[in-house]
């Protein structure tokens, strides 16, 4: 005798049919191409975890064309660590990077493209084999960006890590080291780079001007502290896509001369040098930092032709203390006719007078972004009354100001108090409280009761300020 037939109510139905489909793997039956666009959106160790998904998911990283080789979670357990341990740690999570490296590059596909290849970790000249060997890797990659960042961000002793210097063989085809194959050696290409940046490398300006003449396609290149760059030259004859160049606390340079280029962006960071910018109608944002800020003299010897040209103007002040005299140097020697956004950093932390700055606006007519970011690292608050500036002055085009760092001293509220009576089509006023350089994990409580402390202090200083139909914003 037959069973009695089971029957299911619609809404059952409906329940089991979902079900069913709750367990159809819909990513799975993707494209392999469309998988591995997916993923790298994703970090290189996100990426390469998907491999225990299954079968067909286990080699689908190995074609990721973005390796950014990101140490930081390394670093930040040395961070916590206790200062004995500390050494004997970076010792071991240094290591544990270069093997983690080693082991992607040798599961990474021969014939995928390379768009991007980051390194970054305080390596120095002990790594220079395997550093040498990923770099060539990335070449015959055809990589697009470069980023070779050594620096050390975290307050170890140094003296330990010596700096890497570029591998100059790479250069030439015949010096070459075919540790990766002489397929992968013969098929090293510098024409698809877009983007080189090198942080703690040791790089001459040969070797700089080298990619200027041979990577057609480069729009961007940044050196940071290396102790062999003297000079650079740039002309006509570099590539006609470069539009940024950043160099920064390179001790020894003496020495750059840009001529006949198209670039958009220049940022300086260092001491007074022989600097020549000559046929450079395009640059239109410049960012200047270091001793060269100490005397505007050297400012203006650098930028006098350009300065009513720039858009964006930005300027790392190194002293805690600017006159009036000093900044109105500027001002009364030329005009920054078409800037339209000034960003301003100062070390704050002696609670010197702010004002000078208003000079920098003064200069800048057509100025509509204003923004200051004070470093104020174990500030101090001096008891002093509110000065005001004698003149009357009148900002007639500046919309909006941005404070980072501020803290709620004098200084900062005589500036906020002296810009709120003299702009005229004020619309905001954004505030920061936060320490723009806070000094890491291992103090995180310590800051966070410090930020709450000075949050609660600035809302208290600023709100009866501010007015419509000015909008304040307290971050």
């Amino acid at each position: 005798m037959m069973g009695k037939r089971q029957r299911f109510s619609r809404t059952e139905k409906g329940a089991k049919c979902a079900d069913r489909h709750s367990y159809v793997d819909r990513l799975s039956v993707l494209p392999d191409d469309l998988l591995v666009y997916i993923l790298s959106f994703l970090s290189l160790k996100e990426a390469t975890m998907t491999g225990i998904l299954s079968s067909r998911w286990r080699y689908l990283w190995t074609f990721i064309p973005k390796l950014d080789f990101n140490g930081k979670e390394l670093l930040v357990e040395v961070e916590l660590s206790e200062e004995k341990r500390e050494l004997k740690l970076f010792k071991k999570k240094r290591l544990a990077y270069v093997e983690w490296v080693n082991h992607v590059l040798a599961l990474h596909k021969y014939n995928s493209n390379v768009e991007e290849f980051k390194l970054f970790f305080p390596l120095g000249k002990v790594h220079k084999k395997s550093i040498g060997k990923w770099i060539q890797y990335a070449l015959a990659g055809k990589v697009q960006r470069l980023e070779l960042n050594f620096a050390n961000t975290i307050c170890l002793r140094r003296g330990y890590v010596q700096y890497y210097t570029f591998p100059y063989q790479l250069l030439r085809s015949d010096k070459r080291d075919c540790s990766w194959g002489t397929r992968r050696c013969n098929s090293i290409d510098f024409k698809c780079l877009k983007s080189i940046l090198m942080k703690r490398v040791n790089v001459s300006g040969e070797a700089l001007e080298f990619f200027l003449c041979n990577c057609p396609l480069l729009e961007n290149l940044s050196v940071s502290q290396s102790r062999q760059l003297t000079s650079l030259r740039i002309s006509g004859s570099s590539s006609p896509s470069f539009k940024r160049l950043g160099i920064s606390y390179c001790h020894n340079l003496a020495s750059v001369e840009i001529r006949d280029s198209n670039l958009v962006y220049l940022k300086y960071k260092g001491r007074a040098i022989n600097f020549i910018l000559e046929d450079v109608p395009q640059l239109v944002k410049v960012f200047v930092g270091g001793m060269i800020t100490r005397h505007m003299e050297d400012i203006l010897l650098l930028l006098s032709r350009h300065l009513p040209l720039l858009e964006i103007f930005k300027i790392d002040f190194m002293e805690p203390k600017f006159s009036w005299e000093e900044t109105e140097k500027l001002c009364s020697a030329v005009t920054m006719s078409n800037l339209k956004q000034l960003v301003v950093k100062v070390d704050a932390y002696r609670d010197y007078s702010l004002l000078p700055l208003t000079n920098l606006i003064r200069a800048s007519p057509c100025l509509q972004r204003f923004v200051v970011k004070a470093d104020w690292s174990e500030p101090k608050f001096i008891k002093k009354k509110v000065k005001k500036i004698t003149k009357s002055y009148k900002y007639f085009h500046l919309k909006e100001i941005e404070f980072a760092g501020y803290y709620g001293r004098i200084s900062e509220l005589e500036l906020i108090i002296h810009l709120l009576e003299n702009c005229v089509s004020l619309e905001k006023i954004t505030v920061d409280p936060r320490d723009i350089n806070p000094p890491g994990l291992l103090y995180k409580e310590e800051v966070e009761a410090e930020e709450k402390e000075v949050r609660a202090r600035v809302v208290n200083q600023l709100r009866n300020k501010v007015a419509p139909p000015v909008i304040l914003t307290i971050i």
